[in-house]
Formats: structure tokens, sequence, C-alpha cells
């Protein structure tokens, strides 16, 4: 009798745990290709009421290509977002630009079982004013917080980022001077940040996670390891990294105005590329038929079956193509958000047997 009662325990959490991954308790871990997508805009109505900040489109790699729920985070406006399934929630910075109201915070959304998001935790500080870029280390269970403000710009740890709270401070601040930086990315030991201005190109920072800081206040100074110049870039943007593949993409902001100026750069094989000093796209995705004009953001399906790549463009458009695309293509999707706001932020979960090593 005890044996069956275990048995049934067993059987039991296990499918608890199985609906936990996703709105649809019956879905398995396979069917799980989920974009979340962060808008900017913050009561831009005459009622002063706070915008939706965050989308989802449930099957972002079905033939049906819409935003089908919605959530309102804390963010007053929405920036950078991540998502991470061991961390089992969504962290989203505010976009802090001109438009929107001053908010030096980031923000734990943590999900549900059944799929159902829920604002939690939130961390305030005034390092946090101008938040371009996350990425997360699961094995030091740590965030990685890219700031690009002027003097005070930075790199900020969080450790344990589910444990976020407005008394907590950044577990290691490194200050980096005035480096003008935008997106993040990890891998083996290295943070890897898009470098703005002249020369566009990638810092590399070498063992983030075990770089000292001074005792007393938990601060040090930190300079890139090393810079890849990245050849013919322009304006760099967001970034993403699908470890499975081994595939970088950067999205490229084009002139503004010119459908088909933006550009997004594709580094197939990036491990093999990352130790010299300057690399150069295997492939470009770009022209007026790609319909890119203001490539904000970039996320990769993960998986190794995954064959999309998906595009926040601040024309208010959010583009799918395909991952073996290169040149002048047009999307194998297109979503206008004209009726939601201006698309800034891309986190994809996308999870199978495959991605585990990654995460």
């Amino acid at each position: 009798m005890k044996y069956w009662i275990f048995t049934f325990l067993i059987v039991s959490l296990f499918a608890m745990s199985c609906s936990d991954e996703g709105a649809d308790p019956s879905a398995r871990i396979t069917d799980i290709s989920r974009l979340y997508v962060s808008f900017e805009e913050y009561q831009t109505n005459n009622e002063g009421i706070a915008d939706t900040n965050i989308r989802i489109m449930k099957k972002a790699d079905s033939s049906v290509f819409r935003l089908d729920s919605a959530h309102l985070s804390m963010a007053r406006g929405g920036g950078v977002i991540l998502f991470n399934p061991f961390l089992k929630s969504i962290i989203q910075a505010s976009a802090n630009r001109d438009t929107v109201q001053n908010d030096s915070s980031i923000y734990v959304t943590t999900l549900q079982p059944q799929g159902q998001m829920v604002n939690g935790a939130m961390m305030a500080s005034s390092l946090l004013k101008k938040v371009r870029g996350f990425a997360y280390h699961r094995a030091s269970d740590a965030l990685f917080v890219v700031n690009a403000d002027g003097e005070r710009s930075g790199i900020f740890v969080v450790d344990r980022p589910n444990s976020i709270s407005q008394m907590r401070k950044p577990w290691k601040q490194f200050f980096t001077g005035n480096l003008n930086m935008w997106g993040a990315a990890y891998r083996a030991n290295n943070l890897y940040v898009g470098k703005q201005g002249d020369a566009p190109g990638i810092y590399v920072f070498e063992n983030i996670v075990t770089r000292r800081v001074n005792a007393a206040d938990s601060t040090a100074r930190l300079s890139p390891s090393r810079t890849l110049t990245i050849e013919g870039a322009r304006n760099l943007y967001g970034m993403t990294y699908d470890t499975v593949k081994n595939i970088l993409a950067i999205a490229e902001f084009g002139d503004g105005t010119t459908v088909g100026t933006g550009r997004i750069l594709i580094f197939d094989n990036f491990s093999g590329m990352a130790s010299g000093s300057s690399i150069a796209p295997s492939r470009i995705i770009t022209g007026v038929a790609s319909q890119l004009t203001q490539p904000f953001d970039v996320a990769i399906d993960a998986r190794a079956s995954g064959q999309f790549i998906y595009v926040a463009d601040r024309t208010k458009k959010i583009f799918r193509f395909r991952l073996t695309d290169n040149g002048e293509v047009a999307p194998d999707q297109v979503f206008d958000t004209s009726l939601y706001g201006t698309p800034v932020g891309l986190a994809l979960d996308s999870r199978d047997d495959s991605t585990l090593p990654q995460f």
C-alpha cells in the first residue's frame, strides 16, 4: 500500500511540474515558443493610465503570428527584458527615454502555474537610470545589468535575481567610465556587450563572475579585456546569443527613416571568431524587402530545431525571419504593433532538451 501511495505522489508531482511549463497544461516542453515583447509607452492617454508594457505571442513559431495576451508590469514604460526558464520569471527595466517618466528600477514578473504573470519584487537604485542590457549566468545565479549613463556607466551584478528587493543593492558594482554600451550576452565566463559610437563592435569582459570588488563598498573599476571591432558596423543595439547553434545576432539601427537601411548582423560559429580583435558578419539581413528600418532588439529560437529569428523594429513592427536568411529577403511574418505601441525589447522562451545546457 505504501508503495502505491509513494508512486502516486511521484507521478502527481511530475504532472504538476509539467503543467508549470506553460498556459496549456498538456503541452510538451517541445511545444514552447513564447515571445515576450516589451513596449516603451507610459501614460500616453489622457486619463494618465499606465500603458500595457508586456505583450505575449504564445506560439511565436506557428503560422498564426500575432500577440494574443498582455501584462502590465510595474515598469514606467518597458525597456530591455530578459527571460530564463530557471528563474521562472521575466526581468524588465524601464525604457527611460526622453518621452517617459524617469524610473531607475528593475522589476521581476513571476510566471505562475498555467502561465499567469504576477508582478513581484523590484530593485530601485540610482545606478540603474539607463539600463541597456541584461544577461544571466545560471551556474552562479547572477544577473548582469548593463547601464549606460555617462561617467556612471557600469556593469552591475545581482546575485539571486529572484530575491531582488527594494532594499538590496547590486552584489558587485563595476564602473566602466563613459562607455557607450547597449545589449548583452554571456558565454563561457565572458560577458559580451555592444559598443556604440566610433568603431562599433563588442566589448569583451572576461571572467566577470570571479572579478573582485572592494570589500567596503562592493565597487571596482572595470575595463574591457578587449574589443571586437565589427567590420562595416554602424549603429548597434540589442544582441542575442544562441549557444546551441553557436550564433550571435545584433540589431543595427538604420538611418531612422529609410525602409531597408536597418540590418541584422549574424555571426555563425561565434565562439570561433571571439578570440580575435575584429570580426565580420557571416550573413546580413537587410534591404527594402526586409522592411528593416529601426531594428532595436533581436531574439533567436535557441532550440536545435529552431528556425526563426525575431526582430523588434521601432517603426512599430515585429518581424520573423528564417534563421538561414541572408541578404535582401522578405520577412517570414510581420506583425504591426501600431495599436499597442513601440516594441523595444524581446525575450523568447523556446525550450526543449537541446536547450538545457545553455541555461
